[in-house]
């Protein structure tokens, strides 16, 4: 595993609601994107761990983090599920992928979805940790 840290910057637009879809394989990240974006959901496409990293560095709000796990990359979707988690700890994280989940995903992914998965579960369990992300910031 490779070791990051992500630097947050101040983040702008705080109520925007915005999905990192993080997927190398671009029918599965064109299709998740599509049908989020349809349902009112501001998202952002990333092809790799690197891509994805660089999108959680910048100012951009980011709620939920949704990523495969295996990826053409130096960081994987662990790495940086791991990275996101703790720079980041409010946010959000989905986890996917073509395997059983292991050990290392529970307690670190609020969600795992196995490929292939429905696409309307996935849209429900998206809207639900999206409107607990809401709920937990409004609370502050």
């Amino acid at each position: 595993m490779v070791n990051v840290e992500i630097v947050c910057e101040p983040r702008l637009e705080e109520d925007k609601t915005t999905v990192l879809v993080v997927e190398d394989e671009i029918i599965i990240r064109l299709m998740i994107a599509d049908t989020l974006r349809a349902q009112g959901i501001t998202v952002i496409e990333a092809s790799n761990g690197d891509e994805a990293l660089r999108v959680l560095q910048s100012s951009l709000p980011v709620q939920l983090l949704f990523t495969d796990i295996r990826m053409p990359s130096e960081l994987d979707g662990l790495a940086l599920a791991q990275a996101a988690r703790a720079a980041r700890p409010g946010l959000k994280l989905i986890v996917a992928s073509s395997q059983p989940a292991g050990h290392e995903v529970a307690g670190l992914a609020d969600a795992f979805f196995a490929k292939p998965f429905d696409l309307e579960a996935v849209v429900r369990r998206v809207k639900s940790l999206l409107a607990e992300a809401h709920h937990a910031r409004d609370r502050r």
